[in-house]
């Protein structure tokens, strides 16, 4: 027989999750008539509380799971040291892992970080492996959904405006002359590369600028990927005149392409990326970013994940979305007109 979850429970009694475990757990206040539904509910779906999932999570163990895209992400890697720093305060460590955006993997990982009855998980998403993340969830333990949103799964979340930070970047080059921009992309398999490749469709079609497929380019978040697209389209006929990148890494490989080509920036090609200061800080010129705030997510995500394990009271799931900031370097020039045509 299938096994009936709480989601499942909170679907029929039409009410959220927390309410449910509220409800069932007799914490936190849920109204006679609320409770009756849960409870009429547990009845129709024959819903079993999990009492070992209870008795694990009364027990702590002071261990933190974190499992991010790819470990060698300086980005990622500087939102772990915020998150190790802050859990430490309360006496947990961290377990951290990878799963290079593959759901088997982060599949694997999140087994292996269940058996190791960790009290809390921090996860950058796949964008799959809905029912898992459920499951853990359901067994009391708090997940943190950092950078991108567990699809399908409501939980506390913190991530950057990815449509809105992509959208910026077109306006920008957009307001510099440049009609030929060429979009490096991630993929769509999760919610920040979606937004990221829509913010960015959306600005060119909204702004006059024709969607041409050549310039539209997948770099799935790879250096060696961008790398070879960027060459592609340099070789073109009619090159791009300027070129966003939606991601730190997949800039380095648009970077070392334009460099093969002795193309300099910006006088031969503009170039605007999505991502953060820190790393960019000895290249010349300057560029200009869609800047994450990494120190403030990862100081956010450990914050969210201290409050669960901390505070007693039951409460809804907190989605925090930050703007990312336009800052201006030296990477992207106002396009001479005669270039163009």
């Amino acid at each position: 027989m299938k096994k009936i979850t709480i989601r499942e429970v909170a679907k029929e009694a039409n009410v959220a999750i927390s309410t449910v475990s509220k409800a069932l757990n007799n914490t936190g206040y849920v109204s006679e008539s609320t409770a009756k539904r849960v409870q009429d509910a547990v009845f129709k779906l024959r819903y079993q509380v999990n009492a070992n999932a209870r008795s694990l999570k009364a027990e702590r163990t002071n261990k933190i799971g974190l499992i991010v895209s790819y470990i060698n992400n300086p980005y990622l890697m500087s939102i772990a040291k915020e998150i190790e720093e802050t859990i430490r305060s309360i006496g947990c460590h961290m377990i951290l892992m990878s799963h290079n955006d593959d759901t088997k993997q982060e599949s694997e990982l999140i087994q292996l970080i269940l058996e190791q009855q960790v009290d809390g998980l921090v996860l950058v998403p796949t964008g799959g492996n809905k029912a898992l993340i459920e499951d853990v969830q359901e067994r009391g333990i708090p997940v943190i959904a950092v950078d991108r949103l567990a699809d399908g799964v409501v939980t506390d979340s913190i991530e950057d405006d990815n449509y809105y930070g992509s959208y910026e970047a077109i306006s920008y080059l957009n307001k510099l002359g440049h009609h030929k921009i060429a979009l490096l992309y991630g993929h769509r398999n999760h919610s920040n590369g979606r937004g990221r490749y829509q913010g960015a469709v959306d600005a060119m079609e909204e702004l006059g600028n024709p969607v041409d497929e050549r310039y539209i380019r997948q770099g799935w978040f790879h250096e060696e990927e961008a790398y070879r697209e960027t060459k592609e389209m340099l070789l073109l006929h009619e090159p791009p005149t300027a070129i966003y990148s939606c991601n730190n890494t997949m800039t380095k490989g648009a970077l070392r392409a334009l460099i093969e080509q002795d193309l300099k920036v910006p006088e031969d090609m503009s170039i605007i990326a999505f991502g953060d200061r820190e790393q960019w800080e000895l290249i010349t010129p300057k560029l200009t970013l869609i800047t994450q705030p990494m120190k403030r997510i990862g100081t956010e995500a450990a914050s969210l994940l201290k409050n669960r394990l901390t505070l007693k009271e039951v409460y809804e799931p907190k989605q925090i979305v930050i703007k990312p900031k336009l800052e201006i370097g030296e990477s992207c020039a106002r396009l001479n007109t005669n270039k163009e045509g």
